[in-house]
């Protein structure tokens, strides 16, 4: 299986999805110009992973500061593709992590779980004292 790395910008997440050191994660911001084109690859890894990874569970972690409106539709499809091929026998574990005192990144995970009935952890990211 192929790893899948997208380095971080000002406008899109990084993208690392590397099975040979079980890495699965996408964070930062997310509201590139377009957010289909950008998510594609994704898209693609993941049906392949489906196929090709069927005995390990991809444990995938969802870090965001920002999602515009469109990559909350196009992360939304993605959830929805993973909740499909999970339907089908891929195991997923979905970690939604959130900083406290950002409400509404933790809320847009909440929709997700309930709009694509999805098993996802919400994970609380603690800063670090000063």
């Amino acid at each position: 299986m192929r790893k899948l790395l997208i380095k971080e910008t000002l406008n899109s997440p990084k993208v690392i999805l590397d099975p040979s050191k079980k890495r699965y994660e996408i964070s930062g911001k997310s509201f590139p110009e377009n957010s289909k084109t950008f998510y594609q690859p994704v898209f693609d890894w993941i049906a392949e992973a489906a196929t090709t990874m069927t005995d390990e569970k991809i444990h995938l972690s969802l870090t965001f500061e920002y999602i515009s409106s469109s990559s909350v539709i196009t992360l939304k499809q993605m959830l929805t593709k993973i909740k499909s091929l999970e339907d089908k026998g891929a195991s997923f574990q979905i970690l939604w992590y959130y900083d406290a005192n950002d409400q509404d990144i933790k809320e847009i995970g909440e929709e997700y779980k309930k709009l694509v009935d999805i098993d996802m952890q919400f994970v609380e990211k603690t800063g670090t004292p000063d």
